[in-house]
């Protein structure tokens, strides 16, 4: 099955990657491992659970995988996800072989989409838009999967962007996925996670065991001396993100800016009549490299990074991209477009 999402950001060749979801490498010299790291100790302290609310993988999709499969297992065979979403979670299901719904992403939607014996798969924060679901709103979500018998499988990749509180979550009937690939930007390793209920997160364990046996000490125990330091971390990722955002204020006149605060991406909607794959090509054209919106399902803009580039080229990318909105726009008014 091919992902168009890693195909686009595999073929991409631009001085700008703006692409990219998530901040600034961190230098992997500067990390110290733990000796004896414990990974799940850590987790347990972050998300104030049990050990047997959470499972190891090499990453978060792996993590989602894992989730899906052991939902599956447990007699689960419909999904429901959303649209604009990240493309691997829409495809995931279909995948797997199970029926699928597709709903446009609101708040509304989510709580009224649940059904019974079904699962809700979706990111939260939201890639590529930011629309978070708070903790009073996974309550609610909550609510309502136990009154209809269902689930929800929530990538939380991007969490540690928009809260500093990850404990008080809801675990019944939902599980959460994670990973170091974004908050904790480590090119050489990743290392996943799933949090939540006891009974999928053992359902999960016994697929990860099924398909790839965890063995890799080195990566757990960089990864626990990163989460043991993440209020380093969040300071210097909340720096980066919050310097660029004077920037915006540029966008806003041509178009809707998606955003929610310190998330590292946004998802930009321009005004003058043009899709979300014209514009992507546009702006490399000026060697900025974006993600146009169908590879999120839908065609009507493109998501944008914010802290993956160094401050100096991300102001020079944001001076050419309003460039190529001012002359698209000319153009489309010129031709009676709106």
């Amino acid at each position: 099955m091919q992902i168009g999402h890693f195909v686009w950001l595999r073929a991409l060749k631009a001085k700008y990657d703006l692409a990219s979801s998530g901040v600034l490498p961190i230098d992997i010299d500067s990390i110290r491992p733990e000796i004896s790291g414990d990974l799940s100790d850590v987790l347990s302290s972050l998300y104030q659970v049990k050990k047997e609310n959470i499972a190891i993988t090499y990453g978060a999709q792996e993590a989602n995988f894992a989730a899906l499969a052991a939902l599956k297992s447990m007699g689960v065979a419909e999904a429901i996800t959303f649209v604009p979403e990240y493309e691997p979670i829409r495809l995931l299901p279909q995948f797997l072989g199970m029926r699928q719904a597709v709903l446009e992403l609101t708040y509304e939607n989510i709580v009224g989409a649940v059904k019974q014996n079904s699962l809700l798969f979706l990111s939260s924060p939201n890639n590529p838009t930011g629309l978070f679901l708070s903790e009073r709103r996974l309550w609610e979500l909550s609510d309502e999967l136990r009154r209809k018998n269902a689930y929800a499988v929530i990538d939380s990749i991007f969490m540690e962007f928009v809260t500093d509180n990850l404990s008080g979550l809801p675990l019944e009937r939902i599980v959460y996925t994670s990973s170091t690939s974004k908050f904790y930007t480590t090119p050489e390793f990743k290392v996943g996670w799933i949090v939540g209920d006891e009974h999928i997160v053992q359902r999960a364990t016994e697929v990860i065991d099924l398909v790839s046996p965890l063995n890799f000490r080195l990566g757990v125990r960089y990864a626990s001396y990163l989460l043991r330091n993440r209020a380093v971390f969040r300071e210097r990722n909340i720096s980066l993100i919050r310097e660029r955002l004077p920037a915006l204020s540029a966008l806003k006149l041509y178009g809707d800016v998606l955003y929610t605060e310190y998330m590292p991406v946004l998802y930009f909607k321009p005004l003058c009549n043009i899709s979300g794959t014209e514009l992507a090509y546009r702006l490399l054209n000026k060697s900025i490299a974006v993600v146009p919106g169908r590879y999120f399902g839908v065609d009507n803009g493109v998501r944008v990074g914010l802290a993956s580039v160094p401050y100096s080229e991300f102001r020079e990318a944001m001076s050419l991209f309003v460039e190529v909105l001012e002359e698209t726009c000319r153009e489309r008014n010129a031709g009676g477009g709106i």
